[in-house]
């Protein structure tokens, strides 16, 4: 989709030219995380944990090297290790390592984005969790409340205009984030559920 523009060079609203950008690869990775994992019972839900687990520790360490602090959202692998340690399972394989081809102005932001965006949609998926769950599943990581308030902070500075350059950067960071999700999921249907951890009881 063609950005609306303000002035030369310029999108009128850096969060609406991100989501025009990326709608086809969100939903795409909605429907392939719901096939490849869900949260049906307490087999699906162990495997969307060990999904997530596997496709944000790249990530974080991506950001880490390349994101300066102020976009750099906080760390959720601890949260999601505790999540299956709780329902008795080790920790899955991590994805391969996460890059861009090259770097241009925005890609910690569309990166950002895309991590703290997340929260939103697993607010709806903890509400779930404790209705099939019956309440004892672990939610840790989809109750995250540091996250929340990263994603709070980084609205202020997406809803506003941006330079043209730093909107594609950031949209094509955030595509590559959606696709290395997608990737994972991929994975994950090929895989055996989380293995037991031999330290923690089932």
């Amino acid at each position: 989709m063609t950005p609306v523009m303000i002035a030369a060079g310029t999108t009128t609203d850096l969060r609406a030219h991100l989501r025009a950008a990326t709608m086809a690869a969100h939903d795409l990775l909605d429907d392939a995380m719901q096939a490849a994992s869900g949260w049906q019972n307490r087999t699906d839900y162990a495997r969307f944990l060990a999904v997530q687990h596997a496709a944000r520790a790249p990530l974080e360490r991506w950001l880490a090297d390349h994101a300066p602090r102020a976009l750099n959202p906080p760390l959720q692998t601890g949260l999601i290790a505790a999540d299956l340690a709780a329902l008795g399972l080790a920790l899955p394989a991590s994805s391969p390592d996460f890059d861009l081809p090259r770097t241009r102005v925005g890609d910690a932001l569309g990166a950002a984005w895309v991590l703290a965006g997340s929260a939103l949609g697993n607010r709806s998926i903890a509400k779930q969790v404790a209705r099939i769950g019956g309440g004892a599943w672990p939610t840790a990581f989809l109750g995250d409340d540091a996250m929340m308030r990263f994603w709070q902070g980084l609205r202020a500075r997406i809803e506003r205009p941006a330079p043209l350059a730093e909107a594609d950067g950031a949209a094509d960071a955030a595509a590559a984030v959606f696709a290395h999700f997608l990737a994972a999921t991929g994975q994950a249907v090929g895989q055996d559920q989380p293995r037991q951890a031999e330290s923690v009881g089932a």
